[in-house]
């Protein structure tokens, strides 16, 4: 046969080639769409309907990074919170401790949210939501990188990673509420149940410092079962003050707060907390972080110790790793103690 014969056979070839991988694309965009607009769960729904709680009511997000738990929580009439449902997080990077810079695997700690245009349907994690890493305090501090997802496909490098199957459930959850008229999920990120118990454990942490608007957030919203309010000022987190919580910004977070910002929460009362109690719904899953690779964890297959917010390797760490540690513990400066 003659080179020429051949042409024609090799253009049809090379347009089935084409077909086939237009026909794969369009084929992986129906499926993203369809994990995209997933109703909920029927089980999950039909606890809804048993609590009185409409599927596109408020809902407020609570993420525990050494229990590896990401929890759900739905407002019922009148405003109070009921915990419906609590999913296993697959995995995450880092130790416990906030993010500080680009390229640290660290999740972060804080206070976050997910609005509209937080949704990734297209993700190639299956599903994503963008927590908002970095917050305007984040930003005040100086800390860097971003786009820290809760996704799919259990791989994480910062993010909070979930099986295709939870997330799924997550980002219907999220799409109902904001499509029901809630303009921001917040999505509050802690190192632990911030328990007495789980704090004295990590009395020595170098992270310690950090965790006290955390710990009173987690205690105001056991008291109340009302999402707390945070304002940031001073270059720290101020916990349900009596003062307006505006949008912030890096340079309103770096300014000074008011002198006196008080507090101002309201308990439920004995009989309002016992219909507040209720038995969750338990997602199945898995977890591949435990308290033993939390301490101590490797980065591109080396054993590395967190050391203060940088990773070492060996005491002779070079001039580069010393400023980078170094800076990332001036971010702190301005974040107010634990009382020991």
């Amino acid at each position: 046969m003659r080179p020429l014969d051949r042409a024609p056979r090799r253009g049809s070839a090379i347009a089935i080639v084409l077909a086939l991988a237009s026909l794969s694309v369009s084929v992986e965009g129906r499926a993203e769409e369809a994990a995209s607009t997933k109703p909920l769960d029927p089980n999950t729904v039909t606890y809804l309907q048993e609590k009185h709680i409409a599927s596109g009511a408020p809902i407020y997000i609570r993420i525990f990074k050494e229990e590896s738990e990401l929890e759900v929580w739905k407002e019922r009439p009148g405003g109070r919170y009921v915990l419906v449902k609590t999913y296993p997080i697959c995995n995450w990077s880092g130790a416990l401790g906030p993010k500080t810079a680009i390229g640290d695997h660290m999740a972060p700690e804080g206070f976050y949210g997910v609005g509209p245009h937080s949704l990734k349907p297209d993700s190639k994690y299956h599903l994503a939501l963008n927590i908002g890493y970095p917050n305007a305090l984040d930003k005040a501090l100086g800390r860097t990188g971003d786009f820290i997802m809760v996704h799919g496909d259990c791989k994480s490098v910062g993010c909070f990673a979930m099986t295709d199957g939870l997330i799924e459930e997550i980002y219907a959850f999220v799409r109902e509420a904001l499509e029901g008229g809630q303009a921001r999920v917040p999505v509050h990120t802690f190192p632990f149940r911030m328990t007495s118990a789980n704090l004295a454990r990590h009395t020595d942490s170098p992270a310690y410092k950090t965790w006290a608007p955390l710990l009173e957030a987690y205690d105001d919203f056991d008291k109340s079962r009302l999402v707390p309010r945070v304002a940031m000022c001073d270059k720290r987190y101020v916990v349900n003050p009596i003062f307006p919580v505006e949008g912030a910004t890096p340079d309103s977070a770096a300014a000074a707060c008011p002198a006196a910002p008080g507090k101002l929460i309201a308990p439920v009362s004995p009989r309002l907390a016992k219909k507040l109690v209720s038995k969750p719904l338990i997602a199945i899953g898995i977890k591949l972080r435990t308290r033993e690779n939390i301490a101590r964890w490797s980065i591109n297959g080396s054993q590395q110790t967190w050391s203060w917010w940088w990773p070492t390797t060996s005491a002779s760490a070079g001039p580069e790793a010393k400023s980078k540690s170094a800076s990332s513990q001036a971010t702190f400066a301005g974040v107010r103690p634990l009382s020991e």
